[in-house]
């Protein structure tokens, strides 16, 4: 009787260190009727990362992780009928804060391959619009905060299918000469 109880233990002792992984939740899919749209909230803390525009090394912020970012990732798969493409956005409060907008495509292995960027400054909001025609049905894609300075800063980030709202006020030519302007309008 012993013995079964020191397995009966064993094995819930087993199950809870699986059933975590066990219960995350599942990568949601988009598919523009069922699922129009996720949203992100996340607190950057306090971080400056101000030294990165000075450093010469080559950075690849699509593929960061907490604390410096926050992920929202999913399966882009638009129902039948569904044409838009997804626009993707991060509001904060603190014209101080910097938070920037990375979009990826996650390959096999789970690195993060970029499909856009919007990286100003001086602002409460960044916004990317991607095409359908630059996303792959059934491809899972990631939303990346960079809080690449936050004073303690809240961010809503969502994606959500719809059509393309950046003010093109910078020409197109112009526009990420040095910076992209219009996604930080």
């Amino acid at each position: 009787m012993r013995t079964r109880l020191v397995l009966t233990a064993a094995a819930v002792g087993a199950v809870a260190l699986v059933m975590p992984s066990a219960l995350a939740a599942p990568t949601p899919v988009m598919d523009g009727k069922k699922v129009k749209e996720l949203v992100l909230k996340a607190n950057g803390g306090v971080q400056d990362h101000d030294d990165d525009t000075a450093s010469l090394a080559a950075s690849d912020r699509v593929n960061c992780a907490a604390p410096r970012c926050a992920v929202l990732t999913f399966v882009y798969k638009p129902a039948k009928g569904v044409k838009d493409g997804l626009m993707f956005s991060a509001t904060w409060t603190n014209p101080v804060s910097d938070i920037d907008l990375y979009v990826g495509e996650v390959g096999k292995r789970g690195d993060r391959s970029e499909v856009a960027h919007c990286g100003g400054a001086g602002n409460t909001s960044e916004k990317l619009y991607v095409a359908a025609s630059d996303l792959k049905p059934g491809k899972t894609y990631a939303l990346v905060a960079d809080m690449y300075r936050s004073l303690n800063e809240d961010v809503t980030a969502t994606v959500a299918f719809g059509p393309n709202t950046v003010k093109t006020t910078v020409p197109a030519e112009a526009d990420s000469a040095v910076y992209p302007v219009n996604c930080t309008l």
